[in-house]
């Protein structure tokens, strides 16, 4: 139920508030709840009357608000060749390329770190270290992980020094014509295709312009820099942060007006103290869909610690269309973001992959400061801005395997450590009906700092016309492994998702290229690669940046140096399996800098014939995916036998679909309520199956859910009626599967 109740506080604001969800009585209730200050402060930052909306979950666990509404008028317009064309002029330095020095200094740390919780676990992994045994190893003769069937091919590399600060802060868009933008701190960089720079520019020159609207005030204290490119409109928007006092802090959005980063851009200014006088805005993190895009900030008082300066994690959505016009900005802020009355802490958007589509965005928040935790929150902004009718959502989900604070990550002098943060999900994409998100996390076996990698299944929203699951999977649930290594300590990854093609059905190659940073007492700061095929399957690290030296800066204290504090990467738009990616590496004047690279992935996987039948993964806990190909329309009949050769079916009998598409699907054999029963098929007795599904020729895949099974080992029979498996001449496949 919706109700709309209006409460004007003066005849110039205008302002109401909607609630969402609510009965007439707890509609008042909550509405009286609202501090006034919110609407009235959001007002003088606003060309028109703002609204507020509360939204409610049934259970009354979750709750946010949102201004709607909210417009922005352009600042004014930038154009990077009225601005210094700084560290243009590389000088050589020892054979190695170096730019004019410049101010160093530590941008500030993402709010949320526990330094009393890194020092514990810093000091669990030290002891934990003494009491091993360990060997000397170098990165030339450690042992890879098994290589999976990829090719990795580097076709071009950049390296690039800091600018004004530490981290670097790394991000990364690339333009369908191949000229691309990399961002670190206070710098930003237009490239061409092969890498060479354009122009170079200080953040803080978007300041500079004649003719002013609402007059930016000076830029002197720049960091946290994003980039996406929008391969529909053609054009570029960075975000930035400055300030980190509510005196100076404000939200800088830049639109470009063309498909050449170092032309003229559309600048607006965006109140990092959107609804009190005492707070700031830190961390942002962007994503986009077909109309809109989103930035993620927390909010955090003036001089406060971790603990006490944290107010809440916020999404700003925004127009792109105005933006990339230069018209007045519509946005949507969602804050006051619950779960059972307690702030969600670093909000992370989901990418719309692979392309930026669709009318919704998702987004994570996990426990990002816990010692070890389950918990993961799925939030959804269901429209775009123009729509009207905009509304924020929350679920809460369980990971199957916990997450961590990850311990500092070690150098080959290991009293200069480098920081990892905390666990808060900082990368991922949602591709068809899954979203894979990335996060720093603790190796609780291992004391190392690792990469967790969670998927979740079945999309609350999503149209699953070709999926039809059983009750025990009604909702979203969530798979995670951690991807590891048995010398790196791993940090800071971000994800792209690999393959363009999209199938008759809607759904996608679920392939992906994830970059991280990584370093050890045996290894100089790096930066690398590894490649996440459709079956899950993890291919060997590979390292595109190898570093020189230590990262050190004397500023900082030896045992917290900082590191990342995000990279970068994205797939080219219009070029299936070429990715851009950056990360940062020790060099060799002890300080960070950057690696700009392209990356050609050749999946021999994807590219050729599934022989005979694909089932992974093995082992197995919730659900068994099996992959075939077929030359021609058959019936495709599934066995399931225990280790005895007892037939197992399902719970409620044998499970029947029919499926008319000839691309890649998912058809979870559980629980199916519509479909075609097999003809004239006879079976002997104790030959009941499992599932029986119709299929056209092409490639297939088949979810069977295997949670109602108990611990251990079975066998797989898969049949086809009228047709072979893949490019071999069998009929009929076996396979041993274990359930964990």
């Amino acid at each position: 139920m919706s109700l709309k109740i209006v409460a004007s506080f003066s005849t110039l604001l205008h302002i109401s508030i909607i609630a969402v969800g609510l009965n007439t009585t707890e509609a008042h209730a909550q509405n009286l709840q609202i501090e006034n200050s919110w609407l009235q402060k959001a007002q003088t930052t606003s060309s028109s009357p703002v609204k507020g909306k509360y939204f409610q979950s049934a259970d009354g666990k979750s709750q946010g608000h949102a201004i709607i509404n909210h417009t922005t008028l352009p600042s004014h317009q930038f154009n990077p060749e009225t601005a210094p064309n700084i560290w243009i002029t590389p000088l050589p330095v020892n054979g190695e390329i170096y730019e004019p020095d410049m101010d160093m200094s530590e941008m500030p740390l993402p709010s949320g770190i526990n330094e009393k919780l890194r020092k514990q676990v810093d000091a669990e992994r030290s002891e934990f270290n003494q009491k091993k045994k360990t060997s000397n190893r170098s990165i030339l003769n450690d042992n890879p992980t098994p290589e999976a069937q990829i090719s990795n091919t580097k076709e071009m590399g950049v390296n690039l020094p800091p600018g004004g600060g530490t981290p670097n802060d790394n991000h990364i868009a690339v333009g369908n014509d191949g000229k691309f933008v990399s961002v670190m701190n206070t710098v930003i960089r237009a490239h061409k295709e092969d890498g060479s720079i354009i122009r170079v520019f200080s953040l803080s020159n978007f300041a500079l312009t004649n003719k002013p609207i609402d007059t930016i005030p000076k830029l002197d204290r720049t960091f946290d820099p994003r980039v996406v490119y929008d391969p529909v409109a053609d054009r570029y928007v960075v975000v930035f942060m400055q300030g980190t006092t509510h005196k100076n802090s404000i939200i800088v959005i830049g639109f470009s007006t063309t498909n050449d980063p170092s032309k003229t851009w559309n600048v607006y200014k965006i109140p990092g103290t959107p609804l009190v006088d005492t707070i700031w805005s830190d961390y942002p993190i962007l994503s986009q869909t077909e109309q809109d895009v989103f930035f993620t900030v927390n909010l955090l008082a003036n001089g406060s610690s971790w603990e006490e300066g944290f107010r809440e994690a916020v999404i700003w959505q925004f127009n792109k269309s105005d933006g990339f016009n230069g018209k007045p900005l519509r946005k949507t802020f969602y804050h006051n973001l619950k779960y059972e009355d307690v702030p969600l802490w670093s909000i992370c958007p989901m990418q719309n992959s692979p392309m930026p589509t669709g009318p919704d965005n998702y987004f994570l928040t996990v426990r990002p400061y816990s010692k070890q935790n389950d918990s993961v929150f799925l939030h959804r902004v269901s429209l775009p801005i123009s729509s009207g009718n905009a509304e924020w959502s929350l679920t809460a989900l369980k990971s199957p395997i916990p997450y961590g604070f990850p311990p500092s990550a070690l150098q080959p002098d290991t009293a200069y450590k480098l920081r990892t943060n905390d666990a808060r999900v900082l990368s991922g994409v949602r591709i068809g009906k899954e979203i894979h998100y990335f996060q720093n996390s603790a190796n609780f076996q291992t004391k190392q700092a690792h990469i967790m990698h969670g998927t979740i299944h079945r999309l609350p929203t999503v149209n699953r016309r070709m999926e039809i699951a059983g009750p025990e999977f009604s909702g979203p649930y969530i798979t995670a492994k951690l991807f590891t290594h048995d010398s790196f300590d791993l940090g800071y990854p971000a994800v792209a998702a690999a393959k363009l093609e999209q199938g008759k059905d809607g759904t996608f190659d679920p392939s992906m290229l994830v970059t991280t940073v990584f370093s050890s007492q045996w290894h100089y700061p790096s930066t690398g690669v590894f490649y996440i095929n459709r079956y899950g399957e993890y291919s060997k690290y590979y390292p595109m940046r190898k570093g020189d030296s230590i990262i050190y800066y004397n500023f900082i204290p030896k045992g917290e140096q900082r590191w990342g504090d995000y990279e970068g990467i994205q797939a080219k738009y219009n070029e299936p399996g070429v990715f851009y990616a950056v990360g940062s590496y020790g060099a060799k004047n002890l300080g960070m800098w950057a690696h700009v690279a392209k990356i050609t992935i050749n999946d021999t996987v994807y590219n050729n014939p599934i022989s005979s039948i694909e089932v992974f993964p093995i082992p197995t806990s919730e659900k068994l995916q099996i992959e075939f190909q077929l030359p021609q329309a058959s019936g495709i009949v599934g066995f399931l036998y225990d280790a005895n050769g007892k037939a197992v079916g399902s719970t409620t009998g044998t499970k029947y679909y029919y499926d008319t598409s000839s691309v890649i699907t998912e058809l979870v054999a559980h629980g199916f309520t519509e479909g075609k029963s097999p003809e004239a098929v006879n079976y002997s007795p104790g030959m009941v199956p499992c599932f029986y599904a119709y299929c056209q020729a092409g490639t297939h895949r088949f979810a069977v859910h295997t949670s109602h099974l108990a611990p251990g080992v079975y066998f797989l029979k898969v049949q086809a009626e009228n047709a072979n498996f893949g490019i071999g001449n069998t009929k009929e496949i076996t396979r041993k599967i274990i359930i964990d």
